[in-house]
């Protein structure tokens, strides 16, 4: 029977590079499967598995069947954990040559992205109105989300030391454990500061964590989050209602206010304009025809 244990000795050097790199655990977790899959195919359809004997026509072979049987979210998953294992080889000299030089990227369908209207909006932060500490945590990680345009783990993960009121601004840790300070608006600091304060009224109120699950101090979770916002979304009419949308309508409210798509990345944590052109996609057209009027050529003949 074939075995991978050549393949598998690469993958944990490999992995050390990745936690070196300051690979996220979601990255490393998502390349390692990807690995541990392709092996598995490779035993599988009795093909060679030493690293230097793999070449182009079996990644492509097998990217092709999982652009068959899996979505073409999958399928990228998996080319990008290949993709950066063999770069890996090549530079480390485990291979003479790199067999995904040549592969191209599975394509991804577009997208549109989802975000809420400006009334939707004013509704989901009403539904949070309360005197209790809950209620005022829930109301300013909403409008934190949509004043920042921050990702879920970023807030999720905040320190009270980080946060600077007077300043109006956050130190979170982004992807990559890259830190990033994340700004934020009057009525934002007003309900920081509202929070804060019933916050430090409670007995556990020395925790580090900015924000408390309201049980014995412990720090509410990026899962926490997702549901406080299920539930708030629920009841101000909105199901399905998640982080990301606040992410997504951040974007579109900056570009649509004249923002420059520069600062917007910048603002936002990304590195790649291909984030910038899926979050801006939804509402590009209408936001090129409102800047046309006014500028018709023939008008202005």
């Amino acid at each position: 029977m074939t075995s991978t244990a050549a393949l598998d000795a690469l993958v944990t050097s490999w992995t050390l590079a990745l936690e070196a790199e300051n690979k996220s655990p979601r990255t490393i977790g998502n390349y390692r499967e990807s690995m541990t899959l392709f092996g598995r195919w490779l035993v599988d359809t009795n093909r060679p598995t030493a690293p230097d004997a793999i070449d182009t026509a079996t990644c492509r072979t097998w990217l092709a069947e999982l652009i068959e049987t899996r979505s073409a979210s999958t399928a990228r998953t998996r080319w990008n954990g290949l993709r950066h294992f063999f770069a890996w080889c090549l530079e480390e000299g485990e291979t003479a040559v790199n067999p995904m030089a040549l592969v191209k990227a599975p394509a991804l369908p577009e997208k549109l992205v989802e975000f809420l209207t400006p009334d939707q909006l004013k509704d989901v932060i009403a539904a949070c109105e309360g005197p209790l500490l809950v209620d005022r945590r829930d109301q300013t990680l909403i409008l934190m989300y949509a004043d920042t345009g921050a990702r879920l783990s970023e807030l999720a993960t905040a320190h009270l030391e980080h946060l600077d009121l007077r300043d109006r601004t956050l130190l979170v840790t982004g992807k990559g454990r890259r830190e990033r300070i994340v700004s934020f608006g009057a009525r934002t600091a007003r309900s920081v500061d509202r929070y804060l304060r019933i916050r430090g009224r409670q007995p556990y109120a020395d925790g580090p964590w900015l924000w408390l699950s309201g049980k014995d101090g412990r720090a509410l979770t990026a899962n926490g989050i997702q549901q406080m916002l299920r539930r708030r979304g629920k009841q101000a009419g909105i199901p399905g209602l998640h982080a990301h949308m606040f992410r997504h309508g951040f974007a579109d409210a900056w570009l649509r206010a004249g923002g420059s798509e520069g600062d917007l990345m910048e603002l936002a944590g990304w590195r790649s304009r291909q984030m910038l052109t899926r979050y801006a996609a939804k509402t590009r057209a209408e936001r090129a025809r409102e800047a046309y009027k006014g500028r018709s050529p023939m008008d202005n003949l």
